[in-house]
């Protein structure tokens, strides 16, 4: 059993179990997202799909290049994202970690795992369009959705059903430890943006956000993980359901064996 006990976390505890599960298993993260993350720099270099900076004039081809590279960055997002759950939970659960599986899950659930997040930004969007708070709701409510698509093999909408569900109750909660993530990644990212622009060279540029994606990805992925498993425990009792199941069956419940 890890010594990650499972119990409520406040917000910051939180950050700081996602950081020990990373230091625990650091590898298997960094591969999956490689495996991910890399290719995709070799496309964009090789099609020239990056828009240069300084360019104010929006041409065809820059609308073109910005459509390819949307569309492209959801699956992306969402093969790192489904691959990482997969990893996080095996490491926080003690279970085997193994990128190869991680990846067939992934693959396997990929449809669901992408309808349900196009349907989610999709609604945060006309959230924020329209007033800037709906926006946040839809975020915080639906924080989960990803995580029952590729933890628990829920439909894409019933997806949406469950995360509110563990939302229910814990949306401040929520909202903390996604604001203290997104105050992370605006750290990093920024000092990584303010370096790469120092550079003078796109290519170096796009190998240093790649590599900093890659390090750096793995704990926000992890960190939802530990979130989802949070509000499990405070609305579910999920540590006892765990604790009780392991010894007779070795799996925990609500989770593919």
């Amino acid at each position: 059993m890890s010594d990650l006990v499972l119990r409520p976390r406040s917000a910051t505890e939180l950050i700081d179990a996602a950081f020990q599960i990373y230091q625990r298993a650091p590898l298997p993260f960094m591969v999956a997202m490689a495996l991910i993350y890399l290719p995709w720099l070799g496309i964009r270099l090789l099609f020239k799909l990056d828009v240069p900076t300084g360019q104010t004039q929006l041409t065809a081809a820059m609308m073109t290049t910005l459509v390819v590279s949307s569309v492209a960055g959801v699956i992306i997002y969402c093969l790192a994202a489904g691959a990482g759950f997969v990893l996080a939970r095996a490491v926080y659960l003690d279970e085997p970690v193994d990128v190869a599986a991680a990846f067939r899950v992934t693959f396997a659930r990929f449809p669901k795992l992408l309808l349900a997040t196009i349907l989610e930004f999709v609604l945060a969007a006309i959230g924020f369009v329209f007033l800037f708070v709906p926006g946040i709701y839809v975020l915080i409510r639906f924080f989960a959705i990803r995580q029952a698509v590729m933890l628990e093999d829920a439909g894409p909408f019933a997806a949406f059903g469950r995360s509110s569900t563990l939302s229910n109750g814990q949306k401040w909660h929520i909202f903390g430890t996604l604001f203290l993530v997104m105050i992370l990644l605006l750290v990093v990212d920024g000092g990584a943006a303010a370096v790469s622009s120092l550079l003078g060279s796109q290519v170096l540029a796009g190998v240093l956000m790649t590599a900093v994606v890659i390090v750096l990805y793995p704990l926000i992925v992890i960190t939802e993980t530990v979130l989802y498993f949070d509000t499990r425990i405070r609305n579910e009792g999920f540590d006892v359901e765990f604790l009780a199941a392991a010894p007779s069956a070795g799996v925990a419940p609500g989770l593919p064996a």
